[in-house]
């Protein structure tokens, strides 16, 4: 197979990556981690990173005709029970034109030096915290297999006006979706049902025939590597084992994630905290008595099921059970709890970094195509938890970054939980030697 051409020679020999997810559009308030753009666009180049990923805003600067939308107000997710979530703790009320957000984005990365990985998270779980009802339900009322064809018409609208700025120079590359392979994004039939945004709220289960994925995705790069030829698009991936299956032939990243079984996955296994754990009922929730390894790390005055159910309305029932049980947590005890387990999790660990990285080196060296690891790692610990900051939390992210370097990836993320809204970290002078020291590592330097 042909080997791909090489990056374009603007671009950095290496990537380090912060991620900054959706909530740098959310969290915009007074007091709220991202209010100074400038400033914490100046701090993530001062902490050593050179690139950053946040949402663009797809879906809430025009409208699925096409057409400017104006303000856009954006609600908390989970309201009232949203403290110690990664990513999603602001507490709404914001409202404010995303385009020129956008705008004053690529301007200060241009001015800081820093580079952009554009994507979204608009079918996967931004859509939840757009305050208009309205907006919701128009988005998530395209059909399943219009909704690649729409992703590639708004990427088109505001890479146009940005490169109309002198700004396209600014991007590493663009993912035309992110986890296409986790977003229901596909319906291998003619005769869909229309679909509706409580599909998304009550987890529709949506068909996912890769053919037809590869197709429409394909076409999408196909017309915005015309419109674009000096920027680099892929699709972005949930993990390494996708990407022979579903990435299309035109992509021009192997792009993916890779989540090790980590301890923050087992003790929600073990505290019997999901949909699928014993006793569970939608109605009840999570079982509390006569659970010992949940009752041990649960505040004493707790939130119940029923009245957070009565606090939550438009947000996926996977998410709404982490929140419940994260709301309710005594966050030292479940960062004792981890530690004192972290031990039983290494080797899986271990062996599911090490398989994840050869099966994208595999995939990605006879294609010629650059590799970027851009999410994943220990799964999503509390916001107010200390465990990713401690030595065990630390290695767990180091041995994906570290496997990630060894085997010559052109991109990679240190740990997606050091980013302006992880304030127990991003302000924590070891902290912040320990993340310099990670990307001076990663650059190369």
């Amino acid at each position: 197979m042909a080997a791909k051409s090489p990056l374009p020679s603007h671009l950095p020999g290496k990537l380090s990556i912060c991620y900054w997810g959706w909530d740098w559009l959310t969290a915009v308030q007074s007091g709220e981690a991202y209010e100074n753009l400038d400033r914490v666009i100046r701090e993530t180049k001062e902490r050593g990173f050179n690139c950053i990923r946040p949402d663009m805003g797809l879906g809430l600067i025009h409208d699925t005709q096409g057409r400017l939308r104006g303000n856009i107000r954006f609600r908390a997710h989970f309201p009232g029970a949203n403290s110690n979530l990664q990513c999603v703790n602001t507490r709404g009320g914001a409202e404010y034109d995303v385009r020129r957000r956008i705008f004053q984005l690529m301007e200060l990365a241009d001015k800081h030096d820093l580079y952009v990985i554009g994507t979204t998270w608009l079918y996967q779980d931004f859509i939840g915290d757009v305050d208009h009802e309205d907006i919701r339900r128009e988005v998530m009322g395209v059909p399943y297999n219009d909704r690649i064809p729409l992703l590639m018409k708004w990427w088109d609208l505001i890479l146009r006006e940005i490169k109309q700025q002198g700004l396209l120079h600014r991007f590493a590359f663009v993912e035309l979706i992110n986890e296409m392979d986790c977003t229901p994004s596909i319906w291998p039939r003619e005769d869909e049902e229309k679909p509706t945004y409580e599909d998304l709220f009550n987890e529709k289960v949506v068909p996912f025939p890769s053919e037809w994925l590869r197709r429409l995705t394909g076409e999408a790069l196909a017309g915005l590597r015309q419109k674009y030829p000096e920027l680099m698009f892929t699709v972005d991936l949930a993990s390494a084992n996708g990407l022979a299956g579903n990435l299309p032939d035109n992509a021009q990243i192997a792009d993916h994630h890779l989540y090790h079984d980590s301890v923050t996955q087992g003790i929600f296994r073990t505290a019997e905290v999901h949909l699928n754990a014993k006793g569970f009922t939608w109605e009840s929730g999570p079982v509390i008595v006569g659970n010992e390894v949940l009752a041990s790390v649960l505040k004493k005055n707790t939130l119940s099921w029923n009245d957070f159910n009565r606090l939550d309305t438009w947000t996926r029932r996977l998410w709404r059970v982490t929140a419940w049980f994260y709301e309710n947590l005594d966050n030292e005890k479940y960062d004792d709890w981890c530690r004192v387990h972290f031990p039983e999790f290494k080797e899986t660990m271990a062996e599911n970094v090490k398989n994840g990285i050869k099966t994208a080196v595999d995939f990605a060296g006879p294609r010629g195509l650059p590799l970027v690891i851009d999410e994943g790692y220990i799964f999503y610990p509390p916001l107010n938890s200390r465990f990713i900051m401690s030595p065990e939390g630390r290695w767990g992210e180091e041995l994906v970054a570290n496997a990630a370097i060894n085997a010559g990836y052109w991109g990679v993320m240190p740990t997606g939980y050091f980013r302006p809204n992880t304030p127990l970290g991003w302000y924590d002078d070891g902290q912040c030697e320990w993340i310099r020291n990670l990307n001076r590592k990663i650059l190369g330097k």
